[in-house]
């Protein structure tokens, strides 16, 4: 099956920006197309608190600095045609739902576990286990496919 479609989570971590730069030069030797996909809590409020964002007094002023935090980082990330969306709700649920809506071949994403010590996070794990795509994670710089 050819690869025409990548799915990467993002949440800016620094494994989540190794995992673009993995999909990237995947989809440079394959010509396939990539997706980012970046989950936000529900709330503005926890959201932007999760992004360490501060200094603000009222409802809009949190939205206006979570959209800017979101169009910034995204800014930063060399897209080269890329799409990408964002979802709220629990993360590892929202990519299962972004994978069934985009139907990529693959889905590139970061290893992070708990506080960045387990090799694994429970998000890429429920991923692996629900996502019905093959999943390369990246961990440290390096790749590590699944089936």
């Amino acid at each position: 099956m050819p690869l025409r479609r990548i799915l990467v989570p993002i949440d800016f971590s620094p494994e989540s920006l190794a995992a673009v730069t993995v999909a990237r030069d995947l989809a440079g030797q394959t010509g396939a197309r990539l997706r980012f996909v970046t989950v936000l809590d529900v709330g503005d409020l926890r959201a932007a608190l999760k992004a360490h964002l501060s200094g603000f007094r009222t409802d809009e002023e949190v939205h206006r600095a979570l959209t800017k935090w979101i169009d910034d980082n995204y800014a930063q990330i060399d897209r080269s045609g890329a799409t990408h969306s964002i979802r709220r709700g629990i993360a590892e649920r929202e990519i299962v739902a972004a994978i069934k809506s985009y139907k990529p071949q693959m889905v590139v994403m970061g290893s992070a576990g708990l506080a960045r010590a387990l090799p694994i996070g429970s998000t890429t794990e429920y991923v692996i286990r629900n996502g019905g795509v093959p999943v390369l994670v990246v961990t440290g710089g390096r790749a590590n496919a699944t089936p």
